[in-house]
């Protein structure tokens, strides 16, 4: 007799529980993302858009001074920004859909644009 009461068929359902649950969990926090690219947008320009594929560090001059950029591959982040807060370079790296850094002196937008959506709703 089976001193914790479990069968063989309770095992193999638990373990399929627990597999399911982590494949869950790696499908919504490891998303399966095609090529993503990263779009520069300034105030008064042409939205710019640069492929997340190698390391490279771009400068965009603005009304305040320059931004610069650290592109490594899969994702961004603004290193050097004009501006006493730091909002532009506490947004840290972005890598997911629809993460996005400002620079307010610049008027600069920084987003990561992917082939899939990285939500499905969002409320305020």
């Amino acid at each position: 007799m089976n001193p914790i009461g479990l069968r063989w068929g309770d095992a193999v359902i638990g373990a399929l529980a627990s597999a399911l649950v982590i494949a869950a969990f790696a499908l919504a926090y490891f998303p399966a993302g095609g090529a993503r690219v990263l779009v520069i947008s300034q105030a008064g320009a042409a939205p710019q858009h640069e492929p997340l594929d190698r390391r490279r560090t771009l400068e965009v001059t603005g009304p305040a001074g320059i931004t610069r950029i650290e592109i490594e591959p899969g994702r961004a982040r603004c290193a050097e920004s004009p501006g006493y807060r730091n909002i532009c370079e506490g947004s840290g790296w972005l890598q997911a859909h629809g993460d996005i850094a400002v620079s307010l002196p610049n008027r600069l937008t920084l987003q990561v644009l992917g082939s899939e959506p990285g939500f499905d709703s969002l409320h305020y």
